[in-house]
């Protein structure tokens, strides 16, 4: 799952990779489309295109979406969702950034994450607080509040993150983490395969690594990236 937050009409390179990568691993890429914190304010032609061509190749993409901690009005957060599904028809789901991780504030997500489904209920919800969270941000009163949870966002303490205990009673597939400022597999030290690998021992499922680095590390895509995507595939882990 990778935030793809690379304009296509300027960076057509990585959404090739991206294509590269879903025939590599079928069924098994998700990007993250953001052209302008959020859908935009008018349909591109380019995104429709990129979006075309990584769901011909088994690939998905989902929109993001910035709740500020759940303090942006919820009809606001819903008409982003709604330009999404106008400006993309085809749009797989949508990615929940800035996602609240104290109690109190599941009503609001679970919400959001229905508003969703109503759209289409095949859609990818992902909420990211981007850091360990309740395990009611996952199912609350008996439902869900999201499909997948992004509980590390980080370009420090790859090799030491640690999952909450009660994510022992899921797949790992209801969880996703994100690492930056990650070196190439040369390095025998410090590489993304060695954090590829620590992921999937604390039951994550959904991984992306990249050598890129703030203020926006998701602006590019990782110089190694068919290599990640090469580890992930052969490694037996994953």
């Amino acid at each position: 799952m990778v935030p793809a937050y690379f304009d296509p009409s300027s960076n057509s390179q990585a959404w090739s990779s991206l294509n590269s990568a879903a025939t590599t691993l079928p069924n098994r890429i998700v990007a993250i489309a953001n052209p302008s914190n959020g859908p935009g304010s008018a349909a591109q032609s380019s995104y429709q295109n990129v979006i075309t061509a990584l769901q011909r190749q088994t690939g998905l993409v989902i929109g993001y979406v910035s709740t500020n901690y759940s303090n942006r009005a919820s009809n606001l957060v819903q008409d982003d969702v709604d330009t999404w599904y106008r400006f993309y028809p085809t749009i797989n789901g949508i990615f929940f950034d800035e996602v609240a991780n104290t109690d109190g504030k599941q009503p609001y997500y679970q919400s959001l994450y229905n508003y969703v489904k109503s759209k289409n209920s095949s859609s990818l919800v992902v909420n990211n607080p981007g850091a360990p969270t309740l395990e009611t941000y996952l199912f609350y009163n008996g439902s869900r509040v999201a499909d997948v949870i992004c509980i590390f966002e980080s370009g420090v303490g790859g090799l030491s993150m640690t999952q909450s205990s009660w994510t022992s009673n899921y797949s790992r597939y209801n969880f996703y983490a994100l690492f930056y400022n990650v070196t190439d597999v040369n390095v025998s030290s410090f590489d993304y395969g060695d954090v590829i690998d620590r992921a999937y021992q604390q039951n994550v499922g959904w991984v992306y690594v990249t050598n890129d680095s703030l203020p926006n590390p998701w602006d590019t895509i990782a110089s190694y990236f068919s290599g990640e995507v090469d580890y992930i595939k052969n490694d037996n882990q994953c």
